[in-house]
């Protein structure tokens, strides 16, 4: 592979594989619902191949750290790649989380899980902090102020789908840590998507780069990360005189719910009036989705508003349609690429051609 072509396996590339575990967790969500034990096999199915795509997309990101060492700090200096490298410690964590459901946890696994657990929160923690340093002394380009930016709070939040297994596994004092670290993270993303997520919008709004536009519909998961993050903690009890009441989470969730919905319906006509073309910011469709599919599930449980099962049949549905879309615009990306490749590698030395 030529450096020029191996360069343009940034971060961003991780998209594939967080999408892809999304719609893991909605065929998951729809076995659950649905008693089918063939949804399950497709959940596992979709999750295997999804930890198969990360493990062969961070090889080559490796590879090309090695390969293109002055190509680095150009990586850790757009905020944009630097924001999609947050995406590993959410894979580590989702990933996680549905080995655990579909395998269980024993005494070595749930080990190995913690320290998953702990590394990938000091990674997501360490990522937003390097993202609000680069914020404050970065000269920034117009183009890099996108919705990609809240993906470092995002990652902390993911935590919370990993914690509750081990939570329920260990109890005691590793119990009350995980509490303390997802209550913690929980304010950490809150608060920095106010804050970030307002430097997001202005710069869609003033520069209209039309390449990221599919970015916008993460908002969608940070809303729904927080009532996931919220219904968790209330499940999980009293935990060191720490408690959130089920009845105030259920009011709050709403309120975020239709926050979601509208953010989903003007994003849903972006994609028509503005569809993508042979770009990989498609794939940032994929994960507030699946976060979307899991939040309605969860107000689903306690108001038993049929509404929200048929909501949720129709983002699994786009959710669906949009995983084959980003594959298509991704096979336009790479044979773009191969063909651009091949041309310079049989390109005559000298030759120019006739005008």
């Amino acid at each position: 592979m030529r450096k020029n072509t191996l360069s343009l396996f940034g971060s961003e590339w991780f998209g594939i594989a967080i999408s892809t575990l999304a719609l893991a967790q909605v065929y998951v969500l729809a076995s659950g619902a649905a008693k089918s034990i063939a949804l399950r096999y497709v959940a596992e199915a979709f999750s295997i191949l999804g930890i198969s795509i990360f493990l062969v997309i961070f090889g080559i990101w490796i590879y090309r750290a090695f390969a293109m060492k002055d190509r680095v700090f150009s990586h850790w200096n757009n905020l944009t790649r630097l924001s999609f490298t947050a995406l590993i410690p959410i894979i580590g964590f989702v990933a996680n989380y549905q080995l655990i459901y579909f395998f269980g946890l024993s005494a070595p696994t749930a080990a190995l899980s913690a320290v998953d657990f702990y590394a990938n929160y000091i990674v997501a923690l360490g990522l937003g902090v390097v993202l609000g340093y680069r914020l404050y002394t970065k000269e920034i380009n117009p183009r890099e102020m996108n919705y990609a930016i809240v993906i470092p709070p995002l990652a902390i939040g993911t935590s919370v789908f990993l914690a509750g297994p081990l939570m329920s596994f260990y109890g005691g004092v590793e119990a009350q840590t995980m509490y303390f670290m997802v209550l913690m993270g929980l304010g950490i993303f809150f608060f920095l998507f106010i804050f970030i997520g307002s430097l997001a919008l202005a710069g869609h709004v003033s520069t209209k780069v039309h390449e990221t536009l599919p970015t916008t519909m993460l908002p969608v998961g940070i809303s729904s990360l927080i009532i996931i993050n919220l219904f968790s903690l209330a499940s999980f009890g009293k935990i060191d005189q720490l408690f959130i009441g089920a009845s105030s989470v259920e009011w709050i969730s709403v309120l975020l719910w239709g926050f979601e919905v509208w953010n989903f319906l003007v994003v849903l006509i972006l994609i028509f009036t503005h569809p993508a073309r042979a770009t990989l910011s498609v794939w940032a469709y994929g994960f507030p989705l699946g976060l979307f599919a899991t939040s309605t599930i969860r107000i689903l449980d306690f108001t038993h508003f049929d509404a929200l099962l048929w909501a949720f049949v129709a983002i699994a549905v786009i959710l669906n349609i949009l995983w084959i879309y980003a594959w298509i615009n991704t096979g336009m990306l790479l044979g773009n690429m191969f063909r651009k490749e091949n041309a310079e590698k049989h390109a005559v030395p000298g030759h120019k051609t006739d005008q």
